[in-house]
């Protein structure tokens, strides 16, 4: 045997030690038991330990040395042998019978390295010797597990046996003497259940292959190395395999390197029979592996046989432990079966280290319960292997039924669903299409639509809108509510919103998607659109549109160059058509005015009604004669208009006023405001006139109001000039006790007027001042409310108006967060409300405003709802609660449709949004009526209340029953 790194004395001492002591605890009585020979005449076999003698001598040391020597002692088991030291036996025999007796010596074990004996009869001579060299394989001598010497005991003698043993460290020596009859029978019945033994785990781990490579499962695969493992180690401790391969010395190593294999295939298959398996469980014993293997490189054979017993019982324990521990993540039976098979290998290993410290025969495994478990183990592994398998098949049968099941539920929503629902290849290629998209096209069946398209591009009226579509999905892997123009089987074309997306299905990326009718709505969008630029009655530009052509003109002024002008027109004495024949008339008369104009303008410029007698032109610029020539003809044309009404003929005239657009004009209401003050200069001079804007009219009429109002509101501010107003509205479908009401602001002028924020705020938003009367406003009505806190209890909500610069302010959040800590109003009473305008151009600094006080209970109302009809395309991204709808669709709701079929517009999308709606300026009854049968929230008006001072504030309840005594009173 070669030589090994030699481990630490005190470790191999301590282990020596701890050995004796367990064998020694085992067999009290041997040290005390005098030396006698042995009877030949005995039964199957004896162990020859109490009755044999060991010396320890030099290597050198002969037989005739060994002779003279007489310090022998009895003999033990394990034997520290050091290096170039030789370990000699011996012990007499006595054949007391009359017949010659036929024995057989077996000595030490698999891993020793050389061993010689001597036969010596009463006279001590040589009758018979044998020797086992590890380096000759094919020796006559060479036991497949350890030293065996066959010999005649003859009648009537006695002889003596010397055995001497060469091997490094501590050794196991057993040493028998066997009829030699029964070692035959023995060692053949040996051979053949280690053959069967390795038969059996042959053909498993044959079968299991096989199967793995048919079934591609994994734990096949291991299972079939660890049966071959396991029978490797069985050979390789048996001493039977490193004479098959003719490496006898390197018995050890074999039988610690199978060993080490199979248990590195249990811990893969545990880790895939009971999947998921903890990462630190798998390492920590990929870890303890090495320590075997270390021990192949460090340890002496008998250590190592130690150190693989010790390990296989740690591994024997985790496994158990672990089975019990991730038992839920299999099947039951699964569990059971696995358990078992490794509690019996176990049991295996106990038996074989009960059999060795007790000095049993080594031939264990001629005993039928090691082999008999060992068997049962391995195939119980198996089995648990197999019943894993069916468990998993069993589950994934079951797993495809219910999927098979989702599938015929998912084939009916497909073929039944209300929406065109499409299958396709990446490049728009069709697989499926269900019925609804076939009716949506105009064909039958699944059979004739996709005979006529077999790509989406046949469904599209704009083939870029196709590239547009793939390409987006390409990159984004989704594209949602896209919205194209598609043909129907009969050329006519409709709108449809379509949404697709990528995915993968048994490695192949298809696309899904689905598309339904949006003719009506895109028709309604259009009308929307329409209305968001143009005026109602006239048709022609909005003020907003107008200002916004402008904005563009002035943007690209510095590109192009291209000058400009405002034509501004005012109808002198509009009022007295209003004031004679009423506001229908007046209706009429602008609307044919324009038409009476926009024969002058044509489409040629942008023409536009700015309010309700006023219309601006934006002309191109040549030079100012040109302007004056066709500012001219719009005055001639005026003067021939005659507008009959009854009985009244009315011949009204307009003034204009023009404003040249200069690089100083920085912005379009710039230029509105100086063309309205040419205007004004045009009236004040007799009307019927042009006026042509110029610098020196600067402090001139708008700009002296403007100033004068931003004057009125500072002095307001500073004494106290601010007045607080109140006017209740009402919850029109449920009954409510608690009062709703809004906070009006009422501006005292120096001259002792009361004035409306349609006179001042304007003028204050343009001077940035509008947010120091909003936080006038909130300090005093919270002081009012704190004052009042019994109001409190019966107040549901107030709300509050609220300028766009002070959504903007970031002071002004800070003042309104202290307001409510300083004075103790709860979040919840308060709505604020924005105006559409506002919020629209402070799109960002709304959102962050809204969101930060919603979170604390807040509530919010966006103001004069629908003055713009871009409104719906913001309201979507404005976090809001209410909508009040402009007063303007609610006054004349009784007798104008469009109107009608405003506000049901406006309700629909509240509705859909989850929004609560107030109709403003709701002056009669009747129209109260009517905005409750549309389903409106709340109204509005002075059917419901007038505004009335806060310093006087009465409940709805108490002011009702007031208005009844009167009533009651008057009649």
């Amino acid at each position: 045997m070669r030589k090994k790194l030699k481990m630490s004395k005190d470790l191999r001492h301590l282990l020596f030690s701890f050995l004796l002591a367990i064998i020694a605890w085992s067999n009290v009585s041997w040290a005390q038991t005098a030396l006698k020979p042995v009877i030949a005449d005995f039964d199957a076999s004896i162990n020859l330990a109490d009755r044999t003698e060991f010396l320890l001598t030099e290597q050198s040391m002969l037989l005739s040395d060994v002779l003279n020597k007489s310090n022998w002692k009895q003999h033990r088991d394990i034997v520290n042998i050091p290096a170039n030291t030789s370990l000699w036996l011996r012990f007499s025999v006595t054949n007391e019978s009359t017949a010659n007796k036929m024995l057989t010596l077996i000595a030490g074990n698999t891993f020793i390295d050389r061993a010689e004996a001597y036969l010596l009869d009463e006279q001590g001579r040589i009758i018979q010797s044998s020797r086992l060299l590890n380096d000759l394989s094919n020796s006559a001598n060479l036991s497949r597990n350890g030293f065996k010497m066959s010999f005649t005991s003859r009648a009537e003698s006695r002889f003596t046996i010397y055995l001497q043993i060469q091997d490094d460290g501590l050794s196991l020596i057993p040493i028998e003497l066997w009829q030699s009859e029964s070692y035959a029978k023995q060692s053949s019945m040996r051979l053949i259940l280690i053959g069967a033994m390795s038969g059996g785990l042959s053909l498993l781990a044959t079968y299991f292959l096989f199967t793995y490579i048919l079934r591609n499962a994994p734990s096949r695969f291991w299972f079939c190395v660890f049966s071959v493992s396991a029978m490797t180690t069985m050979l390789s401790a048996e001493g039977i395999l490193p004479v098959l391969f003719m490496l006898p010395s390197f018995a050890a190593e074999l039988t610690a390197i199978s060993l080490i294999s199979t248990l590195f295939a249990a811990i893969k298959i545990t880790r895939i029979v009971f999947a998921p398996v903890s990462e630190v469980w798998i390492r920590a014993h990929y870890v303890l592996l090495v320590l075997p293997l270390v021990g192949i490189v460090l340890l002496d054979d008998f250590y190592q046989l130690i150190v693989l017993i010790s390990f296989a019982a740690i591994f024997f324990a985790s496994k158990l432990t672990a089975t019990v521990f991730y038992r839920k993540a299999i099947d039951l039976r699964s569990a059971i079966i696995y358990f078992i098979g490794w509690l019996t290998l176990g049991l295996v290993v106990a038996i074989e280290f009960f059999t060795f410290i007790q000095q049993a025969s080594h031939l264990s495994f001629a005993a039928p319960y090691p082999f008999a478990l060992s068997c049962l183990g391995v195939m119980l592994i198996g089995v648990a292997i197999i019943s894993r398998e069916q468990s998993i098949q069993a589950k994934n049968s079951a797993n495809q039924i219910e999927q098979i099941s989702h599938l015929e539920q998912y084939n009916d929503l497909f073929q039944h669903a209300a929406e065109g629902l499409f299958t396709a290849y990446p490049n728009g290629d069709f697989i499926h299409v269900n019925p609804a998209m076939c009716g949506l096209f105009g064909y039958k069946n699944n059979t004739e639509f996709l005979k006529h398209n077999k790509n989406l591009v046949n469904l599209f009226v704009d083939t870029k809108d196709v590239d547009l579509l793939l390409g987006e999905l390409s990159i984004q892997q989704t594209v949602l509510g896209k919205e194209v123009k598609g043909k129907r089987r009969d050329e006519s074309e409709f709108w449809f919103s379509i949404s697709c997306q990528l995915k993968k299905v048994k490695d192949q990326t298809l696309q899904f998607g689905s598309l339904f009718d949006i003719t009506e709505r895109r028709l309604h969008q259009i009308n929307l659109q329409y209305l968001n630029t143009h005026d109602q009655l006239t048709g022609l530009y909005n003020r907003r549109h107008f200002l916004q052509i402008m904005t563009e003109k002035i943007d690209k002024f510095a590109e192009s160059g291209q000058s400009f002008a405002l034509v501004f027109l005012d109808v002198d004495q509009f009022k007295i058509i209003n004031d004679t024949c009423g506001h229908s008339a007046g209706d009429i008369y602008i609307k044919e005015l324009s038409l009476e104009l926009f024969d002058v303008v044509s489409d040629k410029y942008p023409f536009a009604r700015l309010s309700a007698d006023q219309f601006g032109i934006l002309v191109k610029y040549e030079d100012g004669n040109k302007l004056r020539h066709f500012a001219s003809k719009l005055l001639e044309k005026v003067r021939n208009f005659g507008f009959r009404w009854d009985r009244h003929l009315f011949n009204q005239s307009v003034s204009i006023g023009i404003a040249v657009h200069t690089t100083e004009v920085s912005s379009a209401e710039e230029l509105l405001s100086y063309a309205d003050t040419a205007c004004l200069i045009a009236k004040e001079g007799g009307r019927d006139k042009i006026h042509v804007y110029s610098p020196e009219l600067g402090m001139h009429s708008s700009y002296q109001r403007e100033l004068y109002w931003i004057n009125e509101v500072r002095s307001a501010l500073k004494d106290d000039g601010v007045e607080l107003f109140y006017q209740h509205y009402r919850p029109l479908n449920e009954q409510d006790e608690r009062d709703y009401y809004e906070v009006l602001v009422r501006l005292r002028t120096q001259d002792n007027d009361l004035v409306a924020p349609d006179f001042f705020m304007p003028s204050a938003e343009k001077a940035h001042i509008s947010h120091n009367i909003d936080k006038n406003v909130i300090e005093n009505y919270f002081k009012w409310l704190n004052t009042h806190s019994e109001n409190i209890l019966t107040l549901a909500k107030a709300n509050i108006n609220l300028s766009g610069f002070s959504l903007s302010d970031d002071d002004f959040r800070f003042f309104l967060l202290n307001a409510f800590e300083k004075y103790q109003i709860p979040y919840d009473k308060i709505c604020f409300e924005i105006t559409e305008t506002m919020a629209i151009i402070k799109m960002k600094d709304a959102i962050e405003f809204i969101n930060e006080f919603r979170k604390l209970g807040c509530t919010f109302a966006l103001d004069d709802f629908g003055s713009g009809f871009s409104s719906y395309s913001y309201l979507k991204n404005l976090p809001v609660d209410y909508l009040k709808i402009d007063g303007n669709f609610i006054r004349d709701i009784l007798s104008d449709k469009i109107d009608l079929a405003m506000v049901t517009s406006i309700r629909d999308v509240a509705e859909a949004m989850n929004l609560k709606t107030v109709a403003e300026f709701v002056e009669t009854s009747e129209v109260m009526v009517q905005v409750g049968k549309l389903g409106l929230d709340f109204a509005q008006g002075f059917c419901i209340a007038q505004p009335l001072p806060l310093s006087e504030y009465t409940s709805y309840t108490q002011q009702e029953q007031t208005d009844k005594k009167m009533l009651h009173s008057k009649l």
